[in-house]
């Protein structure tokens, strides 16, 4: 039995600044990562979180995902996509359920929005356990354990792993809100301290797959518990990724064995930064274009940012007038950082 994992899918994405078409790239990854879950004919699709960019999302990406769904379960007819929501899908009034409610209405998708969720799959055979982050900013330990009755358990959690309070490593079986992984990963807290109360927790010992969101890259926190990170490179500094690759995971639940499964997210690229002291606009424009014209397979459509060095604002709105304009028509997204000059 094989389960394959995604998680922070970010549909309805605003994007960072001058973005373009950044909304269409998270759905297209997307659709991506459901067509090659069809491919592989995986009956168990779980999402750790973060669906959607934010609670108050319009109806183009709950229709995204709605087609998404619907044309994986006509190929894979006995698909269960099992859904947490996250901190992003999760309005601040708790008694509004937020667009991951919308799409557990859909055929063959389970979602957990309010409370801790049991889904049976594979004809009964598995549980999954889905814990959404509203859940965590209740404060309360959560006494959520393997299902004895079922074949193989999967745990779903939207949280972060860290060490205990006040030692080096984390006691079995207790855990926080952020961090470092526990001791053995036998432990996640599953919400973020920076909402507000306390955090949840629950041990990660006995479960045959976890698969944690809330981080936008791959992680393994223990034998069997992992963060899948993100499909696409977002978030304020998508550079951060940019020698990242981006994808979900598949789990074989019987053995563990984790194997990751690529989706082509957009490039990003970082130049060296651009000095223009004592030489203007003239020396930055030069020297950008010779740095422009050295990337490897070029600039269009990639994530591109420009430290220039020593320019002063009315020099560099010279140099964007003159070529940034053109640059910016080219790429996905620019991000132009006016560094100082260097102490002498």
């Amino acid at each position: 039995m094989t389960v394959a994992h995604l998680s922070d899918l970010h549909l309805g994405y605003r994007g960072g600044a001058g973005g373009h078409g950044r909304a269409e790239d998270v759905v297209r990854v997307f659709e991506a990562a459901f067509a090659r879950i069809a491919d592989l004919g995986t009956q168990l699709v779980v999402i750790a979180g973060d669906i959607f960019d934010h609670p108050h999302v319009t109806a183009p990406p709950i229709a995204a995902f709605s087609r998404a769904a619907a044309r994986l379960r006509e190929r894979v007819p006995e698909v269960t996509v099992a859904v947490a929501a996250g901190a992003r899908d999760t309005p601040l009034d708790p008694a509004h359920e937020g667009p991951v409610a919308v799409i557990g209405a859909l055929a063959g998708v389970e979602a957990a929005t309010t409370a801790v969720r049991r889904v049976r799959f594979a004809g009964g055979e598995g549980t999954v356990t889905l814990v959404p982050h509203l859940v965590a900013r209740r404060g309360r330990a959560l006494k959520v354990k393997p299902d004895r009755g079922a074949r193989w358990n999967v745990l779903v959690v939207h949280g972060a792993v860290r060490r205990a309070r006040g030692s080096g490593a984390a006691p079995r079986g207790s855990a926080g809100a952020r961090g470092r992984a526990a001791a053995g990963g036998q432990a996640a807290g599953v919400g973020p301290a920076a909402t507000g109360g306390g955090s949840g927790t629950v041990s990660l010992k006995g479960w045959d797959y976890v698969a944690l969101g809330s981080r936008h890259t791959r992680a393994k926190v223990a034998a069997r518990a992992h963060y899948s990170g993100s499909l696409e490179r977002i978030g304020p500094d998508p550079w951060e990724e940019a020698a990242v690759d981006k994808g979900f995971l598949t789990a074989r639940l019987d053995t563990g064995a984790v194997r990751f499964q690529p989706v082509e997210a957009r490039a990003a690229v970082s130049l060296a930064a651009v000095d223009a002291v004592d030489g203007g606009t003239a020396t930055a424009a030069r020297r950008l274009s010779e740095a422009l014209a050295g990337v490897p397979g070029g600039i269009d459509g990639k994530l591109l940012r420009v430290p220039v060095r020593g320019l002063s604002p009315e020099d560099l709105a010279a140099l964007d007038r003159e070529l940034l304009a053109r640059v910016r028509g080219r790429v996905a997204e620019l991000r132009v950082d006016a560094l100082p000059a260097k102490a002498r």
